[in-house]
C-alpha cells in the first residue's frame, strides 16, 4: 500500500477586534515558555523576542511563569491549547517523525506549538513568516525584518503539517556552517536523517575474514553482516550499509543473474539493485528475528549499480529506507517537460524506488553548489519548483540535500529548497516580487533585472550535463555585459545592509565576468591570456570570500589537480608554453558528422570531404546540439601545411571528452583510450598525438569519438605545434 503524506490545513478565524500586540513601540505582552524547554523550543521563544524588538522597538520579556499582560505562550506549554488543532493534522503514522505546527490567537492569549521539539520551532517560524520577515541567506547578510512601531493580529487559528518528513541540507566539502542551523530552522528544515553514508566496505572484509567470499546473494553472506551489526541495531541506533563512493566490481555471477544482467547507462555499470535489495531485506530478517523490540533503521544509497531501480518483485523489509543518488541525471530540466529524457528517465528510477520501499525513499538531492565548481551563480529553483508537488504526490519520505552552502554559487537556493520542501503551494514568482525589495532596497529594480537575467539563462538552458565545461554555454560575454549595465544602473548605496549586499553581488559579477573573459580566450587558442585572466579573477575570489567565508568553500578545502579552478589556469599555462611552439592554431569551426548508429567507419568517412556540416570546437556537443544520441561523432579540420612544417609535428587537444580515434588523410594515426565515465579521468582531458605522413598542400585530420549520455567531442580548439 503506498504510503501518503499530503499537507493538511486547518484554518479558523474567530471574529474579533484587532489584538494589538506592540502599539507606538510599547508593549504590555511577555512571551512564556517552559524552564525545561528544549533547545529549538527555548531559541523559539529567545528568536521571538529579539524580531519583535528589531521590528518595532518593543522588548518583551522572555519568562517561564505567567505574569501581568499578554501572553504569547510558546511549545509545551501551549499544546493544552492547541491539542485538538495538531491532533487533526499529524499524520497516523509517520515512518521517522511528524512536523506539524498549530497557531492560535484570542484576547486570551497567543499560543504556538509543534509535535516535536523542531517544531515549536517552525510554529513560530511561520508567525514570523506572515510578518513579512525572511532570512534568505545565512547570517545577519540574510536577514529582512520590517521596520514599524506596531504589530497587531486578527483572531485565528491554524495547523499543518508538510508533505515531506525529510527536509534538509548538509554542509559538504568543509563549507563554512556560520548561521547554518539557525537559517535552516528559519526555513523550516529540520535535518532529520537515516544514516546512509558510504559504509559496507568494513562488513564486507569482516564478512569475507568469516565466509572466504562476499557474495550479496547468499543468505549466509546476510546473516553473518546482521550478526557483525547486531550489537549496535539492538540498542536502537540506525545505522548505514550503503556501498561505498563507486561502483560495485566484486558482485558475482549469481549476483548479476539475479539482477538480470541488466545494464545502468548513466553509469555505465551493471544493474544490482536486485540482488542488493533481497541482501538488505535477508540483513533486517535475521536482526528482527534477534531483535524483535528494536525500531533502528538501516539506510543505504540507491546509488551508482543501484540507481536503477529492482525490477523483480521484491517488497523492501520495514527497517529500511533508500537515499536515490542519481548524480549523473539531467538537473537542469523538471521532469514534468517530456522533451528532456534524462530527467524523465530520472522520475521513472524514483517512482519504482518508492513504489518497492512503500515510500521510504529519501532524494539525495545534489545543490548546483556541487556541479560547478566555479562560484558563478548555478539557481535551482527553477526546477525544483516545477516538480515538487508531483514528488508530494508520489509521497515519498523527504530531501537530503548536499550542499557546498558556497553562496556565491547557490545564492537564494537554500532558502527555496526549505520553504518549498515544507510547502510544495510556495508561489515562487511572487517571492522573488518581494525579495528584491527586502533584500537590495533602493538598488530593488536593477538587481531584479540582473538576476531576472541569470535565472532566464538557467531556465532557457539546453544543457543538460553538469560541472564546469557548461560555464561557456550559458554564461557568455553578451550576458556578463547586460549584467554589468545593471550593476552601473544601481549605483552606490551607502546604507547597510543594502551596501553590504550590493558589494556581494559586484564581488561575484567580477568573478562571473572575468571567467567569461577566460573562456573566450582559451576559444581563440590564446592560452596565455586566458591564463592572465584566469590569475587575476582568483585574486577577484579572494576579495569575494573576505567579505564573508559563507560566499565560497575552497579556503578550507583544499584544491587539487585541474578538476578545480587554480588548476584549469594551471593547464592553461601549460597549454601556453606549447603554444609557443604553435605552427597552425585550428579553427573554432570543423567539420562535423554525427554517426549514433556507427556507419561512418564502415562507409569510410574518415577519407570522404563531403557531406561534413560545421560544429563549434570550444564547446562541448551536447550542449550545440541537445538532440544528440549516443553512438559515435566525426570532426574533420582540413589544414594547409608547407614543406617546413611537415617534421616532428603533433595535433594537441586541449579538452577532448571519451575514447576516440585520428584518421590523418583517411588513414587511421592513433586511438585514445579513455574510461567511460568521464568524471573517471584526469580532467585535463589532454591528447597529445604525433603526426606521421604528413604532406605539402591540403592534409585531413579526422576525429572519431565515442558519443554517451554525457559530456562528449572536442571543448578546447586544438592545435598544431612542435615539442
Amino acid at each position: 500500500m503506498k504510503r501518503i503524506l499530503l499537507a493538511l490545513f486547518v484554518i479558523g478565524v474567530a471574529r474579533g477586534e484587532p489584538i494589538e500586540l506592540v502599539k507606538d513601540g510599547k508593549s504590555s505582552a511577555y512571551i512564556l515558555v517552559r524552564a525545561e524547554a528544549g533547545r529549538w523550543e527555548r531559541q523559539a521563544a529567545q528568536d521571538l523576542a529579539i524580531v519583535v524588538r528589531k521590528m518595532t522597538g518593543a522588548s518583551l520579556p522572555v519568562v517561564n511563569r505567567q505574569q501581568e499582560g499578554f501572553p504569547i505562550v510558546v511549545g509545551d506549554l501551549a499544546r493544552p491549547r492547541l491539542a485538538e488543532q495538531l491532533e487533526r493534522v499529524i499524520p497516523k503514522q509517520p515512518v521517522l517523525r511528524s512536523d506539524a505546527i498549530a497557531l492560535a490567537v484570542d484576547s486570551q492569549g497567543l499560543y504556538l506549538a509543534g509535535s516535536n521539539d523542531d517544531s515549536h520551532y517552525f510554529a513560530v517560524a511561520e508567525l514570523m513568516r506572515r510578518w513579512g520577515c525572511r532570512w534568505y541567506l545565512p547570517t545577519d547578510l540574510g536577514e529582512c525584518i520590517p521596520q514599524q512601531t506596531s504589530l497587531s493580529l486578527e483572531p485565528f487559528s491554524y495547523s499543518y503539517a508538510p508533505p515531506f518528513e525529510v527536509r534538509g541540507y548538509w554542509i559538504s566539502w568543509n563549507g563554512d556552517r556560520t548561521g547554518y542551523e539557525e537559517f535552516a530552522h528559519r526555513n523550516f528544515m529540520n535535518n532529520a536523517s537515516v544514516p546512509a553514508g558510504h559504509a559496507i566496505g568494513t562488513y564486507v572484509k569482516e564478512v569475507q575474514k568469516k565466509l572466504g567470499r562476499f557474495e550479496v546473494s547468499s543468505p549466509a553472506a546476510a546473516e553473518a553482516l546482521a550478526d557483525l551489526i547486531g550489537p549496535d541495531y539492538s540498542t536502537g541506533k540506525s545505522l548505514s550499509l550503503s556501498i561505498e563512493d563507486g561502483e560495485v566490481s566484486s558482485a558475482t555471477e549469481s549476483d548479476r543473474e539475479l539482477s538480470g544482467h541488466l545494464f545502468d547507462k548513466y553509469f555505465q555499470t551493471e544493474a544490482l539493485a536486485d540482488s542488493y535489495l533481497l541482501f538488505y531485506n535477508r540483513v533486517c530478517q535475521r536482526l528482527h528475528q534477534l531483535f524483535p523490540d528494536s525500531q533502528a533503521r538501516l539506510g543505504f544509497l540507491a546509488y551508482i549499480n543501484l540507481t536503477l531501480p529492482p525490477q523483480r518483485k521484491i517488497e523492501a523489509d520495514r527497517a529500511l529506507v533508500a537515499y536515490l543518488a542519481a548524480i549523473d541525471t539531467d538537473p537542469n530540466h523538471a521532469f514534468t517537460d517530456a522533451q528532456w529524457s534524462s530527467r524523465a528517465d530520472y522520475w521513472g528510477a524514483l517512482r519504482g524506488w518508492v513504489k518497492a520501499m512503500h515510500g521510504r525513499v529519501i532524494i539525495y538531492d545534489y545543490d548546483q553548489s556541487m556541479l560547478v565548481w566555479r562560484d558563478l551563480p548555478n539557481p535551482s529553483h527553477q526546477v525544483l519548483s516545477r516538480e515538487i508537488k508531483e514528488y508530494a504526490r508520489l509521497g515519498l519520505l523527504g530531501f537530503s540535500t548536499e550542499s557546498r552552502n558556497a553562496i556565491a554559487t547557490t545564492f537564494l537556493n537554500l532558502y527555496f529548497r526549505g520553504q518549498l520542501y515544507w510547502n510544495p503551494d510556495l508561489d515562487v514568482a511572487n517571492e522573488l516580487k518581494l525579495f528584491y525589495p527586502k533584500f537590495f532596497g533602493p538598488a530593488a529594480t536593477p538587481m531584479e533585472n540582473y538576476w531576472s537575467a541569470i535565472y532566464k539563462v538557467w531556465n532557457d538552458t539546453q544543457v543538460t550535463e553538469h560541472e564546469y565545461f557548461v560555464i561557456p554555454a550559458i554564461y557568455t560575454r553578451e550576458l556578463s555585459q547586460n549584467l554589468a549595465t545593471q550593476l552601473a544602473q544601481a549605483g552606490q548605496v551607502s546604507q547597510e545592509p543594502y551596501h553590504s549586499r550590493l558589494e556581494f553581488v559586484r564581488s561575484s559579477w567580477s568573478i562571473l565576468d572575468g571567467v567569461t573573459r577566460m573562456q573566450e580566450r582559451v576559444g581563440l587558442g590564446d592560452y596565455a591570456g586566458a591564463t592572465l585572466i584566469g590569475r587575476e579573477t582568483l585574486a577577484f575570489r579572494e576579495e569575494l570570500t573576505k567579505q564573508s567565508g559563507i560566499f565560497t568553500t575552497y579556503k578550507s578545502f583544499p584544491e587539487s589537480g585541474p578538476a578545480f579552478w587554480p588548476g584549469e589556469v594551471d593547464y592553461f599555462e601549460e597549454m601556453a608554453r606549447l603554444a609557443q611552439r604553435k605552427i597552425r592554431q585550428s579553427p573554432i569551426l570543423w567539420g562535423f558528422r554525427a554517426d549514433p548508429e556507427d556507419h561512418g567507419i564502415w562507409q569510410g568517412w574518415a577519407g570522404q570531404s563531403q557531406g561534413w556540416g560545421s560544429i563549434r570546437t570550444d564547446l562541448y556537443l551536447q550542449a550545440q546540439r541537445p538532440e544528440t544520441r549516443p553512438g559515435y561523432a566525426w570532426y574533420r579540420w582540413d589544414v594547409e601545411l608547407e614543406p617546413a612544417q611537415l617534421q616532428g609535428v603533433h595535433l594537441l587537444f586541449p579538452g577532448l571528452f571519451n575514447e576516440s580515434w585520428l584518421y590523418l588523410n583517411g588513414h587511421l594515426q592513433a586511438h585514445r583510450p579513455q574510461k567511460e565515465l568521464w568524471w573517471r579521468n584526469d580532467y585535463r582531458f589532454l591528447w597529445d598525438v604525433p603526426l606521421q605522413d604528413l604532406h605539402s598542400g591540403r592534409n585531413s585530420l579526422v576525429v572519431r569519438t565515442k558519443v554517451p549520455l554525457h559530456f562528449a567531442g572536442i571543448f578546447r580548439p586544438p592545435f598544431l605545434y612542435r615539442p
